[in-house]
């Protein structure tokens, strides 16, 4: 077992994810959030355990990533998913001819997907839309973003993970192996040594990475998200058509979340919610589920896609994939980076990223994840 230490910086579902590896490994780790547990972008994305089918035609590495790992997660984590199912649907002669293109890109990717008549889907989903034409079902899931980062979170308290809460990192020495923090209750500042330190930070990784002089790029992808105090399906209900503003239905308990957008922001932290964008997600939800506007508004929230930056792409164009980066190659020696991915790719990226960090530091540890089954987010709480 190693006697390495490293310091996680951000825990949300990516962060958590790359401390449970480690602390599997025989890292000594310590966690670091300056709110709450998935307080950032992971408790306010649209709680979707995804088959991959969202992405199968014009990302087909993320869709991979996607349906490897919810594969996966189905048998580890069992309790933290409601594994419901979901329903691209088809209401319009461009959904009918993106139906093969979808089909056979679902194939390619190894992702399950099932035609249904619109009288199977009717019988599954009473309240789509009569005018229904067609319907392909996926194996997409449920998740509560807190409960499933909290799983990961336990597991790794389990083998010995530090969980520090409320506590803002405000310098990095990264040549000497030291991480600044300021305790956001009391006000003490202090420094912690370690071996290695992971910027999990979300859209917050380049001002991380600024603490070490270090330019990392994320493209922050804001989208907004809106809940209702209604649940009209059961599955997950998206349209039958290439990623776009406002396609997705996801029911979460009694309540369903409505969404999603997308717009670049500079700052994370500031993200007001343009009125015509909620508009526009009740306006197509409600042609996918009518009635589903009369629904009782229980919130309207925003958050900040952490993208990979790509040469030419933006928004919707921009994988859903991840890049883990050793910043050796910036005079960085022990200090890594990871941007991208997705809430259900979270345990393959802790996996990627606890790769990169043994083989820096010559650790000979293989990783246990795929076969680990997590501890209950009851454990965490």
């Amino acid at each position: 077992m190693s006697s390495r230490t490293a310091i996680v910086i951000g825990a949300g579902s990516t962060g958590a994810a790359i401390a449970y590896d480690l602390s599997l490994r025989g890292f000594r780790v310590t966690l670091v959030e300056r709110f709450g547990i998935a307080s950032g972008t992971t408790g306010h994305n649209q709680a979707q355990l995804h088959s991959g089918a969202r992405y199968a035609v014009n990302d087909p590495t993320s869709a991979r990533e996607c349906i490897e790992d919810n594969l996966i997660l189905r048998q580890l984590m069992p309790d933290a998913l409601e594994l419901n199912d979901g329903l691209f649907i088809g209401l319009n002669e461009e959904h009918l001819a993106y139906r093969d293109i979808f089909l056979e890109a679902c194939a390619r990717c190894g992702i399950p997907a099932r035609e249904l008549t619109a009288r199977q889907a009717l019988e599954l989903e009473p309240r789509l839309n009569p005018c229904l034409l067609v319907a392909i079902q996926v194996p997409d899931g449920v998740f509560d973003p807190y409960w499933y980062t909290l799983s990961f979170v336990a597991t790794a308290r389990s083998h010995g993970a530090k969980i520090m809460t409320f506590t803002e990192v405000i310098g990095l020495d990264v040549q000497a192996g030291r991480v600044q923090v300021r305790d956001r209750t009391t006000g003490k500042t202090y420094y912690m040594g370690c071996d290695a330190i992971i910027n999990a930070a979300g859209p917050w990784v380049p001002k991380v990475a600024a603490l070490a002089d270090i330019h990392v790029e994320v493209e922050a992808s804001a989208g907004v998200m809106v809940t209702v105090k209604e649940r009209p399906c059961n599955m997950v209900i998206n349209l039958l058509a290439p990623p776009a503003d406002a396609d997705i239905v996801v029911p979460q308990r009694q309540f369903s979340i409505l969404g999603t957008t997308s717009w670049m922001v500079v700052d994370p932290d500031d993200i007001p919610i343009p009125p015509e964008h909620v508009e526009s997600i009740i306006r197509q939800a409600d042609w996918m589920i009518p009635g589903i506007r009369k629904a009782p508004l229980l919130s309207c929230m925003a958050a900040a896609r952490p993208l990979v930056r790509q040469t030419g792409s933006s928004g919707r164009e921009v994988t859903r994939g991840y890049r883990c980066i050793d910043h050796a190659q910036d005079a960085a020696q022990g200090f890594f980076s990871i941007v991208g991915g997705k809430a259900t790719t979270a345990r393959s990226m802790g996996e990627k990223m606890a790769d990169l960090v043994c083989t820096r530091l010559g650790v000979q540890a293989e990783c246990r994840t795929k076969d680990e089954p997590l501890l209950s987010y009851r454990f965490g709480l």
